[in-house]
Order: structure tokens, then C-alpha cells, then sequence
């Protein structure tokens, strides 16, 4: 079994109302599918985390962000795949949503409802940290 190792961008994109960005991932996605999640994806070579993290908003969502800091670093192991993420704060700025075939929906949302609600710990862990 050939064994990958990744890095990984994801964004807390918070609007002028001050709720945060959701997206829930299609049925077709490798990891958690049809579950909660936030923008991001893979780094491609050669490519700085911030420039990663600004392709995959776009390609995602069709939005533009402006980044205001790191939130957190995370990993983890799951068969095959080592996969390293930064997690990175940021600001809604303009754009009209579009979802690619990723995605299914988006909703802006409480910090305090995805913190005290029934939603999976590793969101909860991104959300203690902004």
C-alpha cells in the first residue's frame, strides 16, 4: 500500500455580522463525506499556504477573503494518509457564492452553536481557537 503525505489549508471566514462560514461536503468526498466542514484543501508543490488557502476559497465557494492570521496547526492518520493542516482566520470581503461539485451547502453560523451543539470535535477544536 503506497502511503501519501499531504498538507492542508482551511479558513474560519467570518462576515461583517460576525458568524462564521459552514460548508457541508457531498456524498462523493474522500474524507467525511456529508459532513459539516469549513473552506480549504490540499497544498499544491510549491505553493505558499496563504496562496493555497485563497485558490481553494475560490474554487470552492467563488468568494474572496482576506486572511488575517494562523488559528491552528492539526494532523492526522487515517489508512494510507498522513495529512498536516494550518487553519487560518479570516474575513469575508466580496464574491458571490458558488458551490463546486465538492459542496452541497453553506450557511453562516454562531461560534457559540457550533461550540455547544452536535457537531464533530475536530470543528469544535477549530472553532476554541478564533
Amino acid at each position: 500500500m503506497e502511503r501519501k503525505f499531504g498538507v492542508a489549508t482551511k479558513a474560519i471566514i467570518r462576515n461583517k455580522e460576525g458568524k462564521y462560514l459552514v460548508i457541508y461536503k457531498s456524498e462523493t468526498e474522500e474524507i467525511s463525506p456529508n459532513e459539516i466542514d469549513v473552506p480549504g484543501g490540499r497544498m499544491k508543490f510549491g505553493e505558499k499556504a496563504e496562496e493555497s488557502l485563497m485558490r481553494e476559497v475560490d474554487e470552492e465557494i467563488g468568494i474572496k477573503i482576506k486572511i488575517i492570521k494562523p488559528s491552528r496547526v492539526w494532523g492526522f492518520v487515517k489508512d494510507n494518509l498522513h495529512l498536516v493542516g494550518i487553519t487560518f482566520l479570516a474575513e469575508f470581503v466580496s464574491g458571490e457564492f458558488r458551490l463546486s461539485g465538492e459542496h452541497t451547502k453553506y450557511e453562516w453560523i454562531d461560534k457559540e452553536k457550533i461550540l455547544k451543539g452536535d457537531y464533530p470535535k475536530w470543528i469544535k477544536e477549530e472553532f476554541k481557537e478564533i
